[in-house]
């Protein structure tokens, strides 16, 4: 009988995906370990290798359909078996479901329609103006895969000016890198897209109306479904503890001036956070109680210090991992990060390279943030918020001196462990960045 194909749990917290492109045709001969999909989960747009092999009996799922795990999306067999009767005796290998915990109640919709706008509560009348320059929503009704959206949205060119060959002129992937490979551009000076505004009777003190806008629903990706759970279970289930401290970066700073003036022939450059990475990898190593995790079965201290660097992204925040981070040189992460980071916003990274943090830093220095609080990563103990590095008045001996500081919040899980160890692992991180020689020893 022919083989009916399940979407695959690609990440370790997938629970649904959307097919964003089929790689395969009706008809076409699959063999085992080819790329038949490209399946957009919660981290990253990933392909999808066959277990099977045979001809493609029917693709089940469309593109920018949304499924549940173990969902059927084809059917593989010989030529001229029935994909009917495979799918009607079609059993789920698994019935993947969150745990009771992990459900988040009242979740949006995967593919919610825009709200319209509310009704003012007002008994005044109102009058709906619309906006001649605005596009019609044609752009909306012309089908296109989630990946091929995003693709021409990035390059800035518009659906409509696109010649889709997916299904029934569906606008695929290949279909927008061939336009901007063909250099396709936009209209010059196309009006912006607006909805209709509102204008109230009622008016300021000037006699002049109130203009509203009308709300919007933002449907939530793969990746923001994930976050919302993952991060709605950290804060029921562990008990956050929260320790500030702030840490002179002088010295930091010049010696980043002098190392990447010495790596500049070698194309590398180094950041702050570099070295915050190195020097929370060492700190770590120092105190191990840290570098853990609180299970039912006891406090996990992990053997190895993988850190995870979160990146954010337009729809989201995905946190990439530096494996063996202590046993590596500032040169050696801030390559590793670039390279991390630049896949990460482009959603090419692997499962492994997104999976086995066991302390994560997230930095929002720059952008002028001195200080915040995370929320800590299932799986891991803690996380370290980044803040700026201000110029800051310090007395010194009686005198008022100008340094360079950075605040650092140590956010942990206090099943895991006590403010006195985050505070020695603080004490220890300080030390290190503000004699960061010994990062090199």
């Amino acid at each position: 009988m022919a083989t009916v194909v399940e979407l695959p749990r690609l990440t370790d917290t997938m629970e649904e995906g959307v097919i964003a492109q089929w790689r395969v045709a009706l008809g076409e001969k699959v063999k085992r370990g080819q790329v038949i999909a490209e399946i957009e989960t919660d981290k990253a747009t990933m392909e999808f290798e066959s277990f099977d092999a045979g001809y493609v009996l029917k693709l089940v799922a469309e593109e920018g359909e949304t499924l549940a795990l173990g969902a059927p999306i084809a059917v593989l067999g010989k030529e001229g078996e029935d994909p009917e009767a495979a799918l009607a005796a079609f059993k789920p290998s698994a019935e993947p479901a969150a745990a009771e915990e992990d459900v988040v109640p009242d979740e949006a919709p995967e593919e919610p329609e825009p709200a319209p706008a509310p009704a003012s509560s007002s008994a005044a009348a109102t009058t709906v103006i619309a906006d001649p320059s605005a596009d019609a929503p044609d752009s909306d009704r012309i089908p296109a895969s989630p990946l091929a959206r995003r693709l021409a949205r990035e390059a800035g060119i518009p659906l409509s000016a696109i010649a889709g060959s997916g299904p029934h002129g569906r606008v695929i992937k290949a279909d927008v890198e061939r336009a901007v490979a063909e250099g396709v551009t936009p209209p010059a000076q196309a009006p912006a897209r607006a909805p209709g505004v509102t204008v109230s009777a009622e008016t300021d003190e000037h006699g002049r109306p109130y203009v509203s806008k009308a709300d919007r629903t933002i449907p939530l990706s793969q990746m923001r479904k994930t976050i919302v759970k993952r991060m709605g279970q950290s804060k029921r289930e562990a008990p956050h503890i929260y320790l500030t401290m702030p840490i002179r970066m002088d010295r930091v700073v010049a010696m980043r001036k002098e190392l990447n003036a010495a790596l500049k022939d070698q194309g590398a450059k180094v950041s702050f956070n570099d070295f915050i990475l190195k020097a929370v990898a060492r700190a770590l190593r120092v105190h191990p109680r840290v570098n853990a995790t609180y299970t039912p079965e006891g406090i996990v201290e992990y053997g190895d210090v993988h850190i995870g660097v979160a990146v954010a992204l337009d729809d989201g925040l995905i946190v990439p991992v530096v494996r063996h981070a202590d046993q590596k040189s500032i040169k050696a992460i801030a390559l590793e990060v670039r390279d991390l980071a630049g896949r990460a916003k482009e959603r090419k990274l692997k499962p492994a390279e997104m999976s086995g943090s066991t302390f994560t830093v997230t930095n929002l220095g720059m952008y002028g943030i001195e200080e915040f609080m995370a929320v800590i990563n299932p799986g891991e103990g803690g996380i370290l918020a980044v803040g700026a590095i201000v110029d800051e008045c310090v007395p010194v001996d009686g005198q008022v001196t100008i340094q360079k500081r950075m605040r650092v919040t140590l956010c942990s899980d206090h099943r895991a462990f006590d403010g006195a160890d985050n505070a020695q692992f603080l004490a220890t991180l300080r030390s290190l960045l503000e004699q960061p020689m010994s990062l090199f020893a």
